[in-house]
């Protein structure tokens, strides 16, 4: 099946945004003198794919993309699929390639899904370059830094031997509430990092006191995040979840890349350098 697609294009628009809005389709020919001219071509109908190919597609490059995450990023308006009588999405090349800018943005650019709509907005409706939002500045850690810890079942010797520290050190972080072990008493890797963290700031002259102290700037912290993220995940929607642990991530990002400028900034303030 066949459908004419009429055209009418110049050198000075090229078209940018191919393979990520509909306008992927057009074909632009145009006249030795390098003017525009209109032709009638015949474009053959993309076919479509399932949920399961999409996701395999991408998966070589964005190892952490789920089902339930391109679920969700239909639920934000970003892609707009194809949906069968019985309801199955369908997916075409360009639904592909915009799932893969919108990933891309967000893992090099850091960019909120709203300013990464506002781009797909503009490319949609047909500008030469994409709206760039905020600063070009990057966050010193990335979001993806915050996911959910892969499921481990490690003891407090574990933790010790994983962190080259003591297993007492490890006694008196979990007193401290540094690290708290789960309801079977296992750790995760997490709990290695601040442990092997702890053991260093130790050797340059902080305390156990001084540790807490850390921990207790963390905790206030994350209640600010947990503030607007819990409400959204409450919500009766069934990427509702999915929603907040997005946003919830980026805004662990920019917290802690915000709180390390400042600590940088007043260190220098108060030592005088």
């Amino acid at each position: 099946m066949y459908r004419m697609v009429t055209t009418n294009l110049s050198l000075s628009a090229p078209l940018v945004t191919a393979g990520i809005s509909s306008i992927v389709s057009a074909l632009r020919k145009t006249t030795p003198g390098g003017k525009s001219s209109t032709k009638t071509v015949p474009v053959k109908q993309s076919k479509t794919m399932s949920i399961g190919v999409v996701l395999e597609r991408l998966n070589a490059e964005f190892p952490d993309v789920t089902v339930s995450k391109i679920r969700f990023l239909e639920s934000e308006g970003l892609i707009t699929p194809e949906r069968t009588a019985s309801g199955y999405r369908r997916f075409t090349e360009s639904d592909v390639e915009r799932l893969r800018y919108i990933l891309v943005t967000q893992r090099d650019n850091y960019l909120p899904l709203k300013v990464i709509r506002e781009q797909l907005e503009a490319m949609d409706n047909g500008y030469v370059t994409a709206i760039v939002g905020g600063s070009s500045s990057e966050p010193l850690v990335s979001p993806e830094k915050f996911q959910a810890p892969a499921m481990t079942r490690l003891t407090d010797s574990d933790v010790a031997e994983k962190a080259g520290v003591s297993v007492d050190l490890i006694a008196d972080l979990v007193k401290a509430r540094l690290i708290k072990p789960d309801a079977a008493g296992f750790f995760t890797n997490d709990d290695v990092a601040i442990a092997n963290t702890a053991a260093n700031l130790k050797t340059l002259g902080f305390d156990l006191r001084s540790l807490k102290s850390l921990g207790n700037a963390a905790t206030r912290q994350a209640d600010l995040i947990s503030q607007v993220a819990s409400p959204i995940a409450q919500g009766k929607s069934d990427v509702a979840r999915q929603q907040a642990e997005e946003m919830a991530q980026q805004m662990c990002s920019l917290v802690v890349s915000m709180h390390a400028s400042l600590v940088k900034n007043a260190t220098r303030e108060q030592l005088g350098y």
